[in-house]
């Protein structure tokens, strides 16, 4: 009798075990709903790799990374996006104006632009023609760089009207966009929830249990890869 009521118990707790593992997968967040904004991803909604990247256009380190994943656009759609399964998320914010230190415009002005250009679904043509611009303009020269080189000088908003022009944006209505109250405030909240999650520098990866801030702007392709491998499941 005793032995019945033990293998009982047994069964009753190994079912409340698997009632538990079954209802934890079932409440675990689909990427559906902890994705930012859709239209700044590039995969399936449903991937079982979820990567973010919180970056802020004026962090230079942060377009290499960029810069190289667009120089390598087949190879990472084709090995990574497609390959490995990965929904890839990209978290443009104005970390830099708000945290900082030095209220740097250019952060708040790359923002604004982003934000009006995902507005419209655009987001991918406005972020690709900013990391064109900047190094077509700058970077390729050695001038922002780093944290030691001749920084970026005489910048204005309508530097980042102009790349909204080129691809499509009437000059007034996207200047207006920008500058916008509404567009600050959405942006400021954004790098704000930002904030919370950002443990280091940009830019920030959080690459499924892989999370790491910082990139160096001499690496290359090779090191790209090494971030996306160390965060697949």
């Amino acid at each position: 009798m005793k032995k019945a009521i033990r293998i009982i118990a047994l069964l009753v707790v190994a079912g409340l075990l698997i009632a538990l593992m079954i209802f934890n997968m079932s409440s675990k967040p689909s990427n559906s709903e902890t994705v930012w904004d859709e239209r700044t991803t590039i995969g399936n909604i449903d991937a079982k790799n979820y990567y973010v990247m919180y970056t802020d256009l004026a962090c230079p380190y942060c377009s290499v990374f960029s810069r190289l994943i667009m120089e390598n656009e087949d190879e990472f759609k084709r090995d990574y996006i497609e390959g490995k399964d990965i929904l890839y998320e990209v978290r443009v914010t104005d970390f830099l104006y708000e945290y900082g230190g030095n209220d740097i415009e250019m952060s708040r002005w790359g923002a604004e632009g982003v934000y009006c250009a995902t507005k419209e679904d655009k987001f991918w043509e406005y972020y690709h023609g900013a990391l064109k611009s900047l190094w077509d303009d700058y970077h390729s020269k050695g001038i922002g760089v780093s944290k030691t080189a001749t920084p970026i000088d005489g910048m204005t908003r309508d530097y980042w009207v102009k790349i909204g022009e080129k691809i499509g944006f009437d000059k007034n209505e996207f200047s207006d966009c920008m500058s916008n109250s509404n567009t600050i405030q959405a942006i400021k909240d954004n790098t704000a929830k930002a904030a919370k999650i950002v443990d280091g520098g940009l830019p920030y990866f959080v690459f499924g249990k892989f999370k790491t801030g910082g990139f160096d702007n001499n690496w290359d392709w090779s090191y790209v890869k090494q971030y996306l491998d160390a965060g697949l499941k």
